[in-house]
């Protein structure tokens, strides 16, 4: 090793062994006690067996979550059977908890080896050398055991996901490029063998998934760079930096302007971590960034703290985990690796407020540390001393200085985020909006955030869990204080910034939407005032849409009071499917306003048990928000129906329960809502508004009377927004701008596709196709369409790897009906579902089952968006002697499929499916867009192990559950029929 460091960080070695020092005064020796902690925390497992599962790690939709609550469980890497909720006080116990912790359990043992190996750089103590060569020897005994099977996201051995095994892997670099030149517990075989039956094996399994743009390509990439430096491959290393997803290639692409990785919040803190990986990599390879990635790069560190929430947590925008605290020592660890890149005054500012005791000290978590796979905690006070190996080699001798600072209203267009505070960050005011945020993305543009201190009124809830049934509530449009279209969740469009400007009296945002839903402008304007806020939302079509705008969570009705809520005899079903989680629906006529009292949610004291009413910095939170409502034309006339209120029971924040939900909807091509909301602070502890008058037909069309006797009169004019104020005879205007000249639609990470054929097939007609014929014989004159290679969509195994599957398919028509014909050459039938306590995700179990979906898009008009009409899954019964039956799972739509008979082949076996002409959606030239897909599993998995795919195969079939991409349907064009072809 030289004095530089490794291969892969830099870093004075002799600098670094003189700041942790054993023995030192904190001035001399500033790491001596973050070196000594991590020492203790090392002393459980010096003379311990190691906790290395003998099974791979299992993803499952109740492993490793109180059954009770849905919280995670505590991971304890000794205890691989005894998993303990914190929240309910007991230990849970089951295969899918303990499958849970194997991840959980070789990432904590992978990061101790590079944890050992720091120490014994520093401080030289062979139990520490011995260690980490004890795990890199178990770990090069034991990889291939592990098989690459059964996996949810990218092929790997030890874990379910191809990112998880790239982060043990750059854990098991770091420890071997500390270890080597070291320590005499290392030899050359040693390093022959880590090198040859976990580096290169492991580096070429991950480079076999490549995500591009993605969080999780961040740790594939240098987990890959670094396994090949160790190997000697440092010009591919270099060649592949500038590739599409190359570590040079995600700061370029990933961070925007301002810092921001697209993906929001949540996955900025994952990616950047990476990032700070390969940034060091790339600085021992001598592969400077330009100075423009490197200013992007640096902002980085800051970026998602522009956001930052009172209470010291994270925005759960898109799909973040819910009220996220920074008082972890995880985050104070990156703070203190950006001071150490940047001197940034805001990083300062920050590890101020971590560094500041003002919480309970609680129990960190670093000593059940899981590498870089994120468990979050409980806020807690910490100290340097709390940091890991990371800190102990590269941060700043000199701890950062206290800096006292509030963090100002901010806009970060690309990133999609505009914040407006008051009362020295107390309140917090945020309307969503910008690109999209790839797959992570949440259709909740224009989407409305309000907290007072500890007090959330208007929140994001995030998202939970990406394998409980939940997931689809907090991917949906009604989850978010955002607006929607035709009681479906928004089209996926970016949002465009009109006009930001906070002059201090006075402040606004105003954002748009092209294409909320087709043919749709949404704009949304807030104006933040002392104590208050105005909420205006107008659409803009040109045929008449069913327009929704979520008001208030769990509330009470205040005024008109003179009728209250009833329940309807039927209600219309949604077309984003959140049906299934709405409680009783509720209505009310709304011919008026409304006044509604919110009941504010309290994160943090939720989960900690602490008062709801009392901030970390001693805050006292109040209740006496208000809010009202009117929408324009609201008295009802025989052709505008009144506006309705609705209520309904929905669930609350992840692990949160359930609450209430308000909401508006009324029918109209155009309208506009307006709205004010008041909050309690400490200038008016009973809220800042005593009466409101909304007249949203109009401008002027807010007039709000303030607590003093003040009246404030909003209107839009051209000049932008302007507030008259009258108080005590003295009158003022306040005028608010700031309109961008960049206003056009931010660039989307990718086009949406418009429905169009990949393939088009003549289907033929038929003649007589009686019930009783042999499922799988010939169909005379049917078009006949054989899959197999070029149609297969893998998981972790190739074609010919998974034994050459194929499938032939047999398509024509008749008088009456559509008929499908399958004969799946795929080996043993599979249609055994998973013991519900270890099932496997959100999807169907019969996705995972030998069986075949169909789909059917509508194709007028053909730019439609909205995707499927109608589409579903069929599995053969597992009773052998019952070819009467599937088991049939719609999809979507309410179109269903007649199943004339299965059966079982000596190959595999066959499935007859049929349509009724009537009710297919086709266009004027008898065309219908198509797909069909033939899952296999053979008996040996948990999980498919591929599909035959009708439209053609190629990716990887990871995460697509019952999923198909409408771009790719073939084009069936049916034939005309004669009146006298019959089907008996």
């Amino acid at each position: 090793m030289t004095e530089r460091g490794t291969p892969l960080l830099c870093f004075n070695l002799e600098e670094r062994r003189a700041l942790a020092r054993h023995g030192e005064s904190s001035d001399r020796a500033p790491f001596a006690a973050l070196a000594t902690s991590l020492s203790a925390d090392l002393e459980p497992l010096i003379d311990a067996p190691l906790p290395i599962p003998e099974h791979k790690a299992r993803l499952t939709r109740y492993g490793g979550r109180c059954p009770t609550h849905g919280t995670f469980l505590d991971f304890d890497p000794w205890k691989s059977r005894d998993h303990w909720c914190p929240r309910c006080e007991r230990s849970h116990q089951g295969r899918h908890h303990d499958d849970w912790w194997a991840m959980g359990a070789q990432l904590w043992t992978a990061e101790r080896a590079v944890h050992a190996a720091a120490l014994f750089a520093l401080r030289g103590d062979p139990r520490h050398a011995t260690l980490a060569a004890r795990i890199l020897r178990e770990y090069g005994d034991r990889y291939d055991r592990w098989p690459n099977a059964d996996n949810v996201l990218g092929p790997t051995r030890p874990f379910f996901s191809t990112y998880l095994e790239s982060i043990w892997l750059l854990n098991l670099c770091h420890a071997l490029a500390l270890l080597e030149d070291q320590a005499s517990a290392w030899t050359a075989n040693d390093r022959s063998m880590i090198r040859d039956r976990v580096l290169a094996p492991s580096a070429a399994l991950i480079d076999r998934y490549h995500e591009r743009g993605s969080n999780r390509q961040v740790w594939n990439e240098v987990a890959i760079s670094s396994a090949w430096c160790l190997m000697g491959r440092e010009d591919e290393t270099r060649r592949r930096l500038d590739s599409e997803g190359g570590l040079r290639w995600q700061i370029a692409n990933g961070l925007d302007a301002a810092g921001s990785w697209y993906e929001g919040e949540n996955y900025h803190l994952f990616a950047h971590r990476g990032l700070w990986y390969g940034v060091q990599l790339m600085r021992a390879l001598d592969e400077p960034l330009s100075p423009e990635l490197s200013a992007r790069y640096a902002e980085g560190f800051a970026a998602p703290f522009a956001g930052l929430l009172p209470d010291d947590t994270f925005p759960s925008r898109r799909d973040s985990q819910y009220a996220s605290s920074i008082r972890q020592w995880r985050t104070a660890e990156w703070c203190e690796l950006g001071w150490a890149h940047t001197h940034d005054r805001r990083l300062a500012s920050v590890l101020t407020r971590m560094y500041d005791g003002a919480v309970p000290r609680r129990d960190t978590g670093r000593a059940r540390s899981t590498a870089d796979a994120e468990r979050n905690t409980l806020a807690s006070s910490l100290t340097r001393a709390d940091l890991s190996w990371r800190a102990l080699l590269m941060a700043e001798a000199q701890q950062p200085p206290v800096v006292s600072m509030a963090w100002p209203s901010v806009c970060l267009p690309a990133q999609g985020l505009a914040v407006i505070r008051r009362d020295e960050g107390k309140t917090y005011v945020a309307l969503e909006g910008g690109q999209l945020g790839g797959g992570h993305g949440h259709p909740d543009q224009l989407a409305l955030t309000l907290q007072t201190g500890v007090a959330r009124w208007l929140e994001d809830p995030g998202t939970g869990s990406y394998v409980e049934a939940e997931l689809q509530w907090y991917r949906s449009t009604l989850a978010h204080s955002a607006p929607l279209i035709d009681r479906a969740s928004q089209l996926p469009v970016p949002a465009r910034l009109v006009a930001f400007e906070d002059v201090g009296e006075a402040a606004w945002m105003v954002k748009r939407v092209d294409g909320m839903a087709d043919g749709v402008q949404v704009d949304r304007t807030i104006v933040v005032c002392d104590g208050y806020l105005v909420d205006v939302v107008e659409w803009n079509s040109s045929e008449e849409h069913f327009f929704e705008l979520p008001i208030a969570g769990a509330a009470d009705l205040m005024a008109p009071i003179d009728e209250g809520f009833s329940t309807p005899a039927e209600s219309e079903p949604r077309d984003d499917g959140v049906d299934i989680f709405l409680g009783t629906m509720e209505v009310r006529p709304l011919n008026e306003s409304v006044e509604l009292r919110p009941h504010a949610t309290f994160a943090e004291a939720e989960r900690s048990g602490a008062s709801p009413r009392t901030t970390a910095t001693g805050q006292i939170a109040g209740d006496c928000a208000r809010l009202w409502y009117a929408v324009d034309g609201a008295k009802p006339t025989p052709d505008d129906p009144a506006v309705t209120l609705f209520r309904s029971q929905v669930p609350a924040a992840p692990w949160h329960g359930l609450t209430d939900r308000h909401w508006l909807g009324v029918y109209r091509a155009r309208g506009r809502v307006v709205g004010v909301w008041s909050w309690p602070s400490e200038a008016w502890p009973l809220g800042a508004v005593s009466s409101v008058h909304l007249s949203p037909d109009t401008m002027p069309c807010v007039r709000v009377t303030t607590s003093d006797g003040a009246t404030a009169t909003h209107a839009r004019t051209d000049a932008g927004w302007e507030i008259d104020i009258d108080k005590h005879d003295a009158r003022h205007r306040v005028t608010l701008a700031g309109f961008r000249t960049d206003a056009s639609a931010p660039v989307p990470e990718r086009e949406i596709p418009l429905i169009g054929p990949r393939a088009e097939y003549a289907v033929p007609l038929l003649g007589e196709v009686p019930d009783t014929d042999p499922v799988g014989s010939p169909l005379r004159e049917a078009l006949v369409v054989e899959l197999g290679e070029s149609h297969y969509v893998p998981t972790e195994p190739s074609w010919s790897e998974a034994g050459e599957p194929t499938a032939t398919v047999q398509i024509g028509a008749t008088t009456h009906w559509l008929i499908v014909d399958v004969h799946a050459h795929t080996g043993p039938l599979m249609t055994d579902q998973p013991a519900l306590v270890d099932r496997l995700d959100n999807e169907n179990p019969d996705v995972n089952a030998d069986g075949l979906q169909w789909y059917m898009a509508r194709t007028d008009p053909p730019s439609s968006k909205r995707g499927w009409h109608a589409a579903a899954l069929h599995v053969p019964s597992p009773r052998p002697d019952d070819a009467s039956r599937s088991r049939e799972t719609t999809i979507t739509g309410n179109m269903s499929a007649h199943v004339v008979q299965w059966g079982v082949t000596p190959d595999g076996w066959s499935m007859r499916v049929r349509w009724p002409r009537a009710a297919l959606p086709l266009d004027a030239d008898g065309a219908l867009y198509f797909e069909l897909v033939v899952n296999e599993r053979p008996p040996e998995r948990e999980r498919r192990r591929g599909q035959l795919v009708l439209s053609g195969g190629g990716g990887f079939g990871y995460l697509m559950g019952d999923r198909r991409p409408t771009d790719r349907f073939v084009r069936l064009v049916l034939p005309l029929a004669p009146a006298e072809t019959t089907l008996r």
